[in-house]
């Protein structure tokens, strides 16, 4: 037993370095990467995708929220941090983490809120803006992710994980392998956010409609946003072991949380 409490910490350090290693050396091939060429094999390649719409923070916004206004970028940050607030709800002495923070949208406006931020994204590119974004903030770290994975944050470490306006872009298996995730790094009674568009509202529909008429199989680009119900949101939630699972529908957005 005192050999596996010596061995345990240092071969999840390692683990965490090599996913670092292999999350860099991905990144490096990504830069010839086309998004808009589409294909489905295409979808999967998310460090690519991401790299590719997100050179200048101009794009980056562009591809986060279909538009580049700064004033509506900023906007939607603090609508989101009150969804955030009303869900799981921030302490100041709270650490938390954002899957898929991109050029650090609602990081910056978290971060001041919490004792620390952790923010994971798949591009390099999109975690050198969020690095610009939050300066001046003392209490954020920055890590490059797989895609799937969050296996350079330690057990147990964390108090609050969300994930806004991203799975719409990620396979259903990466989903649930987030959520998978997100439990083991949660505290006991840590609280998780997930999001997407949804096929359950009149609005949702329509985009879906829209989504479906403007592309062939052939040609949807890889980032195209794909859609949920709350059953499966809630599937997620309940396989990986949480509990006090809720869900709502506002307007496109269906909302889940629940907690470890």
């Amino acid at each position: 037993m005192w050999l596996a409490n010596r061995l345990f910490p240092s071969v999840r350090r390692l683990q965490a370095r090599l996913a670092e290693a292999e999350a860099r050396a991905a990144a490096a091939k990504a830069d010839e990467f086309n998004p808009f060429e589409g294909g489905l094999d295409a979808r999967g390649q998310y460090r690519a995708t991401w790299q590719a719409l997100s050179k200048t923070d101009e794009s980056a916004r562009q591809s986060i929220i279909g538009n580049a206004d700064m004033a509506l970028f900023e906007s939607l940050a603090a609508a989101d941090l009150a969804v955030l607030q009303r869900t799981v709800g921030l302490q100041s002495s709270d650490d938390v983490l954002e899957i898929g923070c991109g050029a650090g949208r609602l990081g910056k406006v978290v971060a001041p809120l919490v004792r620390s931020w952790t923010g994971c994204d798949v591009s390099e590119n999109m975690l050198g803006l969020a690095k610009e974004r939050l300066a001046g903030q003392t209490n954020v770290r920055l890590a490059l992710v797989s895609g799937n994975s969050l296996a350079q944050i330690a057990d147990a470490s964390i108090d609050v994980v969300y994930c806004a306006v991203v799975f719409m872009h990620i396979w259903e298996f990466d989903r649930f392998s987030y959520v998978l995730d997100a439990y083991r790094v949660l505290r006991p009674r840590g609280r998780i956010y997930i999001d997407n568009l949804t096929l359950c509202s009149d609005l949702g529909w329509q985009m879906f409609e829209r989504d479906r008429l403007s592309y062939t199989a052939g040609n949807r680009p890889p980032h195209i946003s794909t859609y949920s119900t709350p059953q499966e949101l809630e599937a997620y939630l309940l396989r990986a072991g949480f509990r006090e699972i809720e869900s709502s529908i506002d307007g496109k957005w269906l909302r889940a949380w629940a907690a470890k």
